[in-house]
């Protein structure tokens, strides 16, 4: 299992906020060197945070957040992706010529802006925001916003050496197709019945592989798992099944710029009637979501489906 690392250099700018990792043997804590009038609380609310002054502010999971990962990814690939964060974070703090603030608030309001930033809307857990005043506030990856202070020159291999952790943990299953059309192979990873319902999609890039999407696969506990990731004429599919033959979904998801579940197939085999019955549905569901959501809608979507039956 591999597990967070916290380097020196980030260590040295924490002083406020709390960042706690739970491992199975130890605790890791670090806190960041904001002033209290930076970063304020909105309504005594600890999700919800005012920001005034101009900065690096750097988003991390908080402790609901990282338990929701841990069971959502299973905890070998969530300390897969945090070990690669936590090496994002170091080296930004060590390329910095300010002190960032570290948080892990999910919504973060810029007055002077008139901006609201909503974490939920992100396709990562782990962020950077640059904020100056009299600008929109801009948002990063951790991968982006490296690249951004490195010039590009170490991407190749940063970003080799972060996919390299997924293609090792075996608790993921890997399959690679083209999934933007752009005639090189991206990588999908997807967590293995029984470990999670993790869904990582990277695209290969000219000096290496970015990490583009993190969201479900579909599976559920106890219910359907994966069984199938096919590349589609406008991105990929993800069918699962409980068990095989007798109730499968598959989920289209479209790829233009953003990426859609467009649309839904559910079969279902009835062994004593011998009956099939195909339903079909447009959820238009953009991701990524939090997991709860996107079956919430899913379920509403189905409703609505155009159903045929047969033999």
């Amino acid at each position: 299992m591999i597990k967070p690392i916290y380097h020196s250099t980030v260590l040295g700018v924490f002083s406020l906020f709390t960042l706690a990792i739970s491992c199975k043997k130890n605790t890791i804590t670090a806190k960041t060197a904001a002033a209290p009038e930076t970063v304020q609380k909105v309504m005594g609310s600890i999700q919800d945070t005012l920001v005034n002054n101009s900065g690096i502010y750097i988003l991390y999971p908080g402790e609901k957040e990282t338990d929701s990962l841990k069971k959502a990814m299973g905890e070998d690939v969530f300390y897969t992706v945090a070990d690669d964060s936590n090496y994002y974070m170091a080296e930004i703090s060590g390329r910095l010529k300010e002190k960032a603030v570290y948080t892990h608030h999910k919504t973060i309001r810029f007055p002077k802006e008139k901006f609201v930033f909503s974490k939920k809307d992100q396709k990562n857990n782990w962020l950077v925001i640059e904020y100056r005043e009299g600008s929109r506030p801009l948002v990063f990856s951790l991968v982006d916003y490296y690249n951004r202070l490195d010039g590009g020159t170490q991407k190749t291999a940063s970003s080799s050496s972060a996919i390299d952790a997924y293609m090792k943990n075996d608790e993921l299953s890997m399959t690679s197709l083209d999934i933007n059309g752009d005639g090189k192979e991206d990588k999908i990873f997807s967590n293995k019945p029984g470990t999670g319902d993790g869904l990582f999609v990277f695209f290969q890039q000219d000096n290496g592989y970015a990490l583009q999407l993190q969201s479900t696969n579909f599976s559920q506990d106890g219910g359907n798992q994966v069984s199938g990731i096919k590349k589609e004429d406008n991105g990929f599919s993800v069918t699962t099944d409980f068990p095989k033959g007798t109730d499968r979904y598959t989920y289209f998801i479209r790829y233009n710029k953003n990426f859609v579940i467009d649309k839904v197939v559910h079969e279902i085999d009835s062994w004593q009637d011998k009956k099939k019955q195909v339903c079909t549905f447009s959820p238009k569901i953009i991701l990524p979501k939090p997991t709860d959501d996107i079956f919430s809608q899913l379920i509403e979507s189905e409703k609505k489906a155009h159903c045929t039956s047969g033999k």
